[in-house]
């Protein structure tokens, strides 16, 4: 029996998806709900699992081609002995493990950055003790992915424009990734100089054009106040072990943060909003969009449905399982869609202060700072060392004023410079 693989549907707007990475090839044996694609959309990144036990017959369409939702892009045979599909189970997870064994935390960094899969670092061949994976072998793998995508576009348009005329320049000494389109102006410009030259994937086109786009819609203007974290910290130092072994997780700065700016949302309510002409959009909800950086290839906005619901406990649930589930590419565009309001926290890679561009129909976004000890004056002109950071609000100057931008500020610090020490989150 064969069963077709389609492309999914991603959102109910969604049309098409653009094949970005093949994990598996002709032949191979699968298990039902093993990845084995990624693809990607104007919305989100995704894996799509095989929808059955069996062996991969066919591959129809190849990686960086776009597909129309509910196209067949493969055919598995599912006339495959359970033997065979737990033998090569077992084979799998035997060869994934000595194989991830000679991985080491630096060669894993780089990977992730350059958004390599463990399917390709096992493949990678290591040239280090006991077959050890270098950091030289990585970045020479690296390369050598993004020269075979050349080879492999070039080859194919040359033969697409056999029987048209002959390019006009000739590229020497350049370093091209696949989807490029270079205008011959350029071309001249690079002529026997050493470049490399990237077009934007399809996630890095959409946060351009969105972000274009929001600073041509909304006058941004920018507000900033320093705030004490220092009972937040003490809070969180002293439930952090409690909480890590009844969630499995740690808890972060960030659930604090949003708490506190739901609660000033719900004081004013002009910062969930979203502009119509000339009409104003209250929105029912706080529907809070939070920012996942994915390494280097951008940063996608899960967004926490109706957080004014939700306990300290339910933001951070809501939070760690957005967040993991983000940098997976487990998300759904339903997931991505609908924010009301925004919190971004460039604070982890030790940033002091952003000014961030308003995720658009919203009218506000809120950036959180590195929380860093410093000496401040505290009671009765006494200098002390606190943990301090720096909260930035974004907003949108056709409905929000700075008189506003400062009483929501003050509230989010008063929140949090008063934080209850002897609060019970788990209840």
């Amino acid at each position: 029996m064969e069963i077709e693989v389609l492309m999914p549907q991603m959102g109910e707007s969604v049309t098409e998806g653009t094949i970005s990475k093949w994990l598996v090839k002709e032949g191979d044996v699968v298990k039902r709900d093993q990845p084995i694609l990624e693809i990607s959309t104007d919305k989100v990144d995704s894996e799509v699992p095989a929808p059955a036990d069996g062996r991969i017959k066919k591959i129809i369409f190849k990686e960086g081609e776009v597909v129309p939702v509910k196209t067949v892009i493969a055919v598995i045979d599912t006339d495959v002995t359970q033997q065979a599909i737990y033998q090569n189970d077992g084979e799998n997870l035997s060869r994934e493990k000595d194989s991830m064994s000679k991985i080491t935390p630096v060669v894993r960094q780089i990977a992730q950055e350059a958004g390599l899969t463990d399917h390709e670092l096992q493949e990678i061949k290591g040239s280090g003790a006991g077959g050890r994976v270098t950091k030289a072998d990585i970045q020479n793998y690296i390369r050598s992915r993004s020269l075979d995508k050349v080879n492999q576009t070039s080859s194919a348009q040359t033969s697409d424009n056999s029987s048209q005329q002959a390019p006009k320049y000739q590229i020497s000494k350049l370093s091209f990734s696949s989807g490029l389109e270079i205008s011959p102006e350029l071309a001249k410009q690079l002529i026997d100089n050493e470049h490399t030259i990237t077009p934007m994937d399809i996630m890095r086109r959409s946060i351009a054009e969105h972000m274009v786009r929001s600073k041509a819609t909304s006058p941004h203007v920018y507000s900033i106040i320093e705030v004490d974290c220092t009972r937040i910290s003490r809070f969180r130092n002293s439930i952090k072990e409690d909480f890590q072994r009844i969630e499995g997780y740690s808890l972060s700065f960030t659930p604090f943060f949003l708490e506190a700016a739901i609660k000033g949302i719900l004081e004013f309510p002009i910062l969930n909003t979203s502009v119509d002409g000339t009409n104003i959009i209250y929105k029912k909800h706080i529907h809070l969009g939070v920012a996942v950086a994915l390494g280097n290839t951008g940063l996608i906005v899960p967004v926490i449905k109706r957080a004014e619901e939700k306990s300290f406990l339910g933001i951070c649930r809501a939070l760690n399982d957005l967040a993991n589930r983000a940098r997976n590419k487990k998300l759904t565009p339903d997931e991505v869609a609908g924010g009301t309001f925004t919190v971004t926290n460039p604070g982890v890679f030790g940033t002091l202060i952003g000014t961030p561009i308003i995720n658009q129909p919203q009218v506000a976004i809120l950036c959180l700072g590195a929380i860093t000890k410093r000496p401040a004056v505290v009671d009765d002109d006494k200098i002390a060392i606190r943990d301090l950071c720096y909260l930035t609000l974004s907003y949108d100057h056709r409905v929000i004023d700075g008189s506003v931008s400062g009483q929501f500020l003050s509230f989010v610090k008063k929140y949090i410079e008063n934080w209850d020490l002897n609060r019970n989150i788990f209840i």
